[in-house]
């Protein structure tokens, strides 16, 4: 089979957890005998080629904005992002969308694409300037939910910006079909879109690391990992944290993940400042060997659709605290293979936290049982075939509706 994944975060950008994803399924698709092109909309400032070959993967990262050929950082990309809406558009913006359906349509056509997936988060639909709708295409389209823009506003009681709530809801009302990382996924994406056909629940496989949980974990060592946003807790596993620094004097919190910390840092308490590491974004064989050695690993957020950064911590053999919100319940079975804790509760993060750091048999318990989740309810070799499974069901319906 030949799939196109349409996605704008392909890694070894500064990618977000649906770069991931398909990166991790389009290489498992590949030994799986099938051939995957990834196509994206990509800014300037991400980098990376305009196409490359990812075990066996074909990547082509076409570009909208402005090329200026500065630092990723620059603030003048910043000013150009955040100007009016009818600058970005005529800024290559309404052109490059353009040129690019054109190529998805000439891809379709040459290598004979059977299946196109598409997330229901595109990070250009931010800074193009209007509202995007897909075209028809001679191959169906799946919609793969993720978590929308509009589902996390949801989330948080905020109201949308128009131009993106209004891309988010053509996609989901012109997709020809619809899965889901989550049931939660699903269930809030039916409230809020209406769409007319059932959302097929899929979820997200993972390479199980191939890194063995250490036998002698460090003792007080932990370890966040995620976008530095209040969605993520972050904020309040801060706080938490101070009671936990105040406790132990040679505790670490190690912080993986992008995003500004200024904020964050203001919540450290004087006691606890040097126990805390902004670590950044690392390679994953980097993150996975740190997951490895570490105590244990905390994720208390507030919205999330699958877990992938809690999934990947198991699959290393690190006792997990997931939240007892949105998917948490799905991913963990509370006092079998991990935690789940109310993201709201610092006392509760915080002795959650420490009743691990000394119950040595609650941290081989959950090691143990966390990876075998990981090796098996996520296994991508599994999720991989499934999702083939799933393509050739939505295939044959396509061609029974367009002969």
């Amino acid at each position: 089979m030949t799939i196109l994944f349409i996605c704008d975060e392909y890694p070894p950008g500064k990618n977000g957890g649906i770069g991931t994803v398909v990166q991790v399924l389009g290489r498992e698709l590949v030994k799986q005998g099938h051939r995957v092109i990834v196509a994206g909309l990509y800014r300037y400032r991400y980098g990376g080629k305009d196409f490359e070959i990812d075990q066996g993967v074909e990547v082509w990262r076409k570009r909208f904005g402005l090329n200026l050929n500065l630092h990723e950082n620059h603030r003048l990309y910043n000013l150009l992002e955040k100007s009016p809406a009818s600058i970005r558009r005529n800024l290559n913006g309404k052109k490059a969308f353009k040129k690019f359906i054109s190529f998805i349509v000439n891809v379709i056509d040459k290598e004979g694409v059977e299946v196109i997936e598409i997330p229901d988060w595109n990070n250009f639909t931010f800074f193009i300037g209007f509202t995007v709708k897909w075209p028809n295409f001679k191959a169906p389209l799946v919609l793969k939910s993720h978590g929308s823009y509009t589902k996390i506003c949801h989330d948080f009681g905020k109201k949308p910006k128009k131009i993106v709530a209004d891309t988010d809801a053509f996609l989901y009302k012109r997709a020809d079909a619809i899965t889901a990382v989550s049931d939660h996924t699903a269930e809030i994406s039916k409230k809020i879109f209406k769409p007319n056909k059932k959302i097929k629940t899929l979820y997200n496989g993972i390479e199980v690391s191939s890194t063995q949980p250490a036998l002698n974990r460090m003792p007080r060592k932990v370890v966040f990992t995620g976008t530095l946003i209040p969605a993520k807790g972050i904020f309040q596993l801060i706080k938490a944290w101070n009671g936990v620094a105040n406790k132990y004097k040679d505790a670490e919190l190690l912080i993986f993940g992008k995003g500004k910390t200024s904020e964050l840092k203001k919540l450290i308490s004087k006691e606890a400042i040097s126990s805390v590491k902004f670590m950044g974004h690392v390679p994953r064989e980097v993150l996975f060997n740190e997951l490895a050695n570490a105590t244990l690993a905390v994720f208390p957020s507030y919205s999330e659709t699958f877990g992938l950064a809690v999934v990947e911590a198991m699959s290393t053999g690190c006792p997990v605290i997931f939240t007892k919100r949105s998917c948490g319940p799905e991913i963990i079975q509370d006092g079998e293979n991990g935690v789940l804790i109310d993201p709201d509760n610092v006392e509760e993060i915080a002795a959650n936290i420490i009743n691990l750091i000394e119950n040595k048999d609650l941290q081989e318990k959950y090691s143990k049982n966390g990876r075998a989740t990981a090796l098996t309810k996520f296994n991508i070799s599994n999720s991989a075939t499934e999702h083939i499974r799933y393509y050739q069901e939505v295939i044959k319906q396509f061609k029974q509706l367009h002969p």
